[in-house]
């Protein structure tokens, strides 16, 4: 005689086939990117934990790019080869981190706005180590590694230029000689200078760390809520002028400097130097990619594939790929060059050209 089997038995049943489905949907979706097509050369990569606001990334000399969760208080750690993303809880809690760089080692070096520390992660031991400001409520902030190892960071409320020893663990401040000086994009070039961007000054300083000086840039027009700082071979100072969306080049040599119109109405917070000496925008509001030429003096979009990604902070790895962190898509973008010139005459590469306003005036 054939045995019955319950309804109740046979829903049990489903709902745990059910449970073991969902599970392995959650687990491929964390192990896989979510958009990788041969029509296009973006590639996303969903972070784990929702809304986690990323504002910062890097890409260590493995090719393993982690990033900055600000709202999930984590690091999280993306192994593309693999496609595994794994996360990091921060020591403490709502620590507020923002800004991060990494050192020869594959350390993270981070500020912690609200833990009013400079936070380490080592990537190999997968340990936290954490250092108190001597000053409470310093809000350090923007962080950088000179090539002795030395941390140097903005310590936003007391208006310095601070540097964090890790051999003895000691702490140096050097007073930004404009009061309010707003000062972030902090960035150490090969002589050993210290470069950041005064958006409340108006200018672009420098701090000699051997003689303890500073020199300031003033920029025009006034009040042009510059932003962004990175260093090109050449020894040239590039940055953004929020104000009136310009890309801008210093040369510190003779003090000149040259600007050249973003694409788009909203203009950049971001930038990023790929090993050929291309800059790299993230267009926040206009969801796009921008690369910029320094020799041509061409701008070249690229469309975002996800609408509305919101691509924030952006950096190029050792292989000229552009990785960018999307605050409203809450994932990691990834531009692969490798696949542009294959797919460049596609239409849903939606690449534009932006020749310089000399050529437009001709």
């Amino acid at each position: 005689m054939r045995k019955k089997v319950s309804s109740f038995k046979l829903q049990v049943t489903s709902l745990k086939l059910f449970i073991v489905f969902l599970a392995s949907c959650i687990l491929h979706l964390a192990s896989c990117p979510a958009f990788a097509s041969e029509e296009t050369p973006f590639e996303e990569f969903p972070i784990p934990t929702p809304l986690s606001s990323p504002t910062d990334i890097a890409v260590d000399r493995s090719g393993i790019v982690w990033v900055l969760e600000y709202a999930a208080n984590k690091i999280g750690r993306l192994d593309p080869s693999k496609n595994i993303f794994e996360e990091f809880e921060i020591t403490t809690t709502k620590s507020e981190t923002t800004d991060m760089t990494i050192d020869k080692d594959n350390n993270l070096w981070f500020t912690e706005q609200e833990g009013n520390q400079i936070g380490k992660f080592n990537t190999r031991a997968l340990k936290f180590e954490e250092f108190d400001l001597p000053v409470p409520e310093s809000n350090p902030a923007s962080i950088s590694l000179d090539s002795k190892g030395n941390v140097w960071f903005v310590e936003w409320n007391r208006n310095k230029i601070t540097k964090f020893t890790p051999s003895n663990k000691k702490f140096k401040s050097y007073d930004i000689p404009t009061p309010m000086s707003q000062s972030s994009g902090i960035v150490c070039d090969s002589g050993g200078n210290i470069w950041f961007v005064e958006k409340g000054g108006n200018k672009i300083g420098m701090l000699n760390q051997e003689s303890g000086k500073f020199k300031e840039y003033e920029i025009k027009p006034a009040m042009s809520m510059p932003i962004g700082t990175v260093l090109d071979s050449k020894g040239n100072v590039w940055f953004c002028r929020l104000k009136d969306k310009k890309l801008v080049r210093l040369n510190p040599a003779t003090g000149e400097f040259k600007d050249f119109p973003i694409p788009g109405t909203k203009g950049a917070q971001r930038l990023a130097i790929d090993k050929g000496g291309n800059i790299w925008l993230a267009l926040r509001y206009e969801n796009k990619i921008v690369k910029f030429d320094p020799d041509s003096e061409f701008f070249t979009e690229y469309n975002i594939t996800t609408k509305d990604s919101q691509p924030l902070a952006i950096v190029a790895d050792v292989k000229g790929n552009v990785w960018f962190t999307m605050m409203s898509g809450n994932k990691i973008g990834k531009l692969n060059l490798s696949k542009i010139e294959s797919i460049s005459k596609k239409s849903d590469l939606k690449v534009k050209l932006k020749p310089p306003e000399e050529i437009l005036k001709k």
